[in-house]
C-alpha cells in the first residue's frame, strides 16, 4: 500500500478510536497525519470512505492471518478453523473494532450502513464455507444457520465474560468451545435433518469476483505494481505458477505464507491472494 495512504489511514484510525468518528473532522485527520488536503483527497473522497478503508484494511489483515493459519494444512482440520476464529476475536479486541462498528451503527450514512451489512454477510458466508470444508458436504444444508450461531456465540460469550469477570478473555478456549458446540450441533442435525434456515446462502450485493486461473494470474500482475521489489517478485512467481503446465503447489504455498506475513496490502490484492489459496486447496 502507498505509504502516504497508510499514513492517513493510521492517523484516522487513531482519531476515530480516541476521539470518535463523529467528533473527528477531515482537518483533524490532516493535522494528525501531517498531510495536505490535496493529499487526503488524492486517496479518499470523504471521511466515510476513509473509515471504510480502515475497516477494509483490518479485514484484509484478518484474511491474511487466516490464510497463513491454513496454508499447508488440511482443509477439514477443525483446529485450523478454531485458530481462524481466534484471529478475528484477537483483532476485534486489539483494533477495538466494536468501537468502530458502534460509530457505523449510530451513523446516518447509508454508505457506511451498506458496508457494514456487506461485511456481516461476507463473514457469515466465509464461516459457512469453512463449516462445509471441515464437516463435509453433508453439513452444507446446515452450514449457514450454524455460521450465524458461531458468529453470535462469539459476540455474546465475549460480552458475558466481560460482565462476569475481570480476567482476560481466553480466546483460544472460547474458539475451541464454540467449535465443540458446533460439531455437536452439526452431528445432531445431520442425523435428524432438523433445520431452521432453509436458504443455502445469503447473496451479497457485491459478490466476490470468480476468476479463471488465467484471469487471476493477469490480475496479480496488475496489482503488484505498487509493491516493493521483493514483494513484486513473489507475487509474479504466484502469477506465473498459476498458469504453468504443472504448478508447484508446495512452493506456491510457501510463497503465499511469506506474503501473508505482511499486513499493508490493498484490499483487492488480499482478495486475489485468498482466491489463490482456494485454488491451492483444489490442486
Amino acid at each position: 500500500m502507498n505509504l502516504k495512504k497508510q499514513q492517513i489511514i493510521n492517523a484516522a484510525y487513531s482519531l476515530f478510536i480516541n476521539k470518535g468518528y463523529n467528533s473527528s473532522s477531515i482537518q483533524d485527520i490532516l493535522d494528525e497525519a501531517g498531510v495536505s488536503k490535496g493529499t487526503f483527497y488524492k486517496y479518499f473522497t470523504s471521511k466515510t470512505e476513509c473509515l471504510i478503508a480502515i475497516m477494509e484494511s483490518i479485514g484484509s489483515e484478518i484474511r491474511q492471518k487466516r490464510m497463513a493459519a491454513a496454508v499447508g494444512k488440511s482443509v477439514n482440520d477443525s483446529e485450523v478453523l478454531a485458530e481462524q476464529l481466534c484471529i478475528r476475536i484477537r483483532l476485534n479486541r486489539e483494533k477495538n473494532l466494536f468501537s468502530l462498528y458502534e460509530s457505523i451503527f449510530h451513523s446516518q450514512d447509508e454508505e457506511l450502513k451498506k458496508f457494514a451489512k456487506e461485511t456481516y454477510i461476507n463473514e457469515l458466508n466465509w464461516i459457512k464455507f469453512r463449516i462445509t470444508e471441515v464437516f463435509g458436504e453433508e453439513a452444507e444444508p446446515y452450514a449457514l444457520e450454524n455460521a450465524a450461531v458461531v458468529h453470535g456465540s462469539i459476540q455474546q460469550l465475549t460480552h458475558i465474560w466481560k460482565l462476569s469477570t475481570e480476567e482476560d478473555l481466553p480466546t483460544d478456549e472460547l474458539a475451541s468451545f464454540v467449535i465443540r458446540r458446533l460439531k455437536a450441533a452439526i452431528t445432531q442435525q445431520i442425523k435428524s435433518g432438523d433445520r431452521f434456515i432453509r436458504e443455502a446462502s445469503i447473496s451479497s450485493e457485491a459478490p466476490a469476483e470468480k476468476l479463471s486461473l488465467e484471469e487471476l494470474s493477469k490480475k496479480l500482475k496488475q496489482l503488484l505494481q505498487d509493491e516493493e521489489e521483493d514483494t513484486r517478485q513473489l507475487i509474479n512467481f504466484l502469477a506465473e505458477e498459476l498458469v504453468a503446465e504443472t504448478p508447484r503447489k508446495v512452493l506456491m504455498e510457501s510463497v503465499l505464507s511469506t506474503l501473508t506475513q505482511t499486513n499493508a496490502y490493498e484490499h483487492e490484492l488480499v482478495m486475489a491472494f485468498e482466491q489463490v489459496w482456494k485454488e491451492l486447496q483444489q490442486m
